[in-house]
């Protein structure tokens, strides 16, 4: 528990100097109508937590914490706490159906396993898993992780940290990930991911979305966001969800609307928000862009379907850059129900450059 306080106080204080750093002259009753007018009416001000609607924590609590009995090894603590020179990567993978199918009555079993053939994984998170019905088995092998999950008309999911020694003259093999279920199996080279953003559809419009960083204990902040991505009732875009570091911390909420209206009223491929920290103190604010797969060229049922794309930035109060945002969306065509979102966050850094730590797995 005191390393993860330290991680986030760490995290916060690095997003908090970089917010200093930034200059404005303007009044603050003037800046706070500047930003408003960048960033869609939302302006750098505390909020209630959850942004005052107490749905939205029942709506995001799918993403629970776990605790790993096997993070408990002394046998691990060198990997996982300590050795700078071991890859650490990220891995936020969610099965089954992205947006809520009403209409979706037969379950799919996901029950699998997620194998790295050296090093050490650790769950961080189970996304939506049902009490009784959805578990992880218990653990052994640092190596395996395996667990029971059925869908039907929504998605599960974990959250799992990584630890992979460099290779040495016993095991000079690449290091490698394989998901395994029943509908769908998949492996990766870890010295191929720096960032991975994916969605896989099967035929039975069941889809498999990987996020994924690669992360070091050597440079700047990265995590993920994740929630929901729709309309309202009045057919707004809309979205919302958890901000969470590269271990599976939640540190607050983010809200937003996209299809930003221009000044003609024409709408726009924009997405804004702000991002609040659990308390409903001010982070930070967001703001970017989304475009449609398969193409621009498909009807609007068909790109509401399929989904998309978003990249942008998000801003300290003052409207200076703080970092990168990158990810995935499903939207839907109705208005009771709502889709989903899957990304990355990273902090800009004047030192930052490519994490290149455990290259030789």
């Amino acid at each position: 528990m005191p390393r993860k306080i330290l991680v986030f106080g760490l995290i916060l204080g690095i997003l908090g100097l970089i917010a200093g750093c930034s200059k404005n002259s303007t009044s603050p009753v003037d800046n706070n109508s500047n930003i408003a007018a960048a960033f869609g009416g939302y302006t750098a001000t505390d909020e209630q937590p959850y942004f005052g609607d107490p749905t939205l924590a029942a709506k995001l609590g799918g993403d629970q914490p776990y605790t790993d009995a096997i993070s408990l090894s002394p046998s691990l603590d060198s990997l996982v706490n300590i050795d700078s020179s071991a890859g650490i990567y990220a891995f936020r993978i969610v099965w089954g159906h992205l947006d809520y199918d009403s209409a979706s009555t037969t379950p799919t079993d996901w029950s699998g396993s997620l194998k790295i053939n050296r090093g050490a994984e650790l769950v961080r998170r189970t996304i939506n898993f049902e009490p009784s019905q959805d578990y992880i088995m218990p653990r052994t092998d640092p190596t395996l992780i395996e667990w029971v999950s059925q869908t039907t008309v929504f998605h599960d999911g974990i959250f799992v940290n990584v630890f992979v020694p460099p290779a040495d003259s016993t095991d000079t093999s690449a290091a490698t990930i394989t998901f395994t279920t029943a509908p769908f199996t998949i492996s990766y080279n870890l010295k191929d991911i720096q960032n991975l953003d994916t969605v896989y559809t099967l035929d039975d419009s069941n889809v498999v979305a990987i996020t994924a960083i690669k992360y070091s204990r050597l440079f700047c902040p990265k995590g993920f966001l994740a929630g929901f991505w729709g309309t309202d009732t009045l057919g707004n875009g809309i979205f919302y969800g958890n901000w969470m570091t590269h271990n599976g911390i939640v540190l607050g909420v983010v809200k937003g609307n996209w299809g930003i209206p221009d000044t003609n009223g024409d709408v726009q491929n924009i997405f804004v928000g702000k991002y609040i920290d659990m308390t409903g103190k001010f982070e930070g604010l967001m703001k970017g862009t989304y475009g449609p797969r398969p193409n621009w060229h498909a009807s609007d049922m068909g790109k509401m379907r399929a989904g998309g794309w978003f990249k942008g930035n998000f801003y300290d109060g003052n409207g200076g850059v703080l970092g990168d945002l990158y990810g995935r969306y499903k939207s839907v065509p109705r208005d009771a129900e709502m889709g989903f979102f899957q990304g990355r966050w990273k902090v800009l850094c004047t030192h930052d450059n490519e994490d290149n730590s455990g290259d030789d797995n």
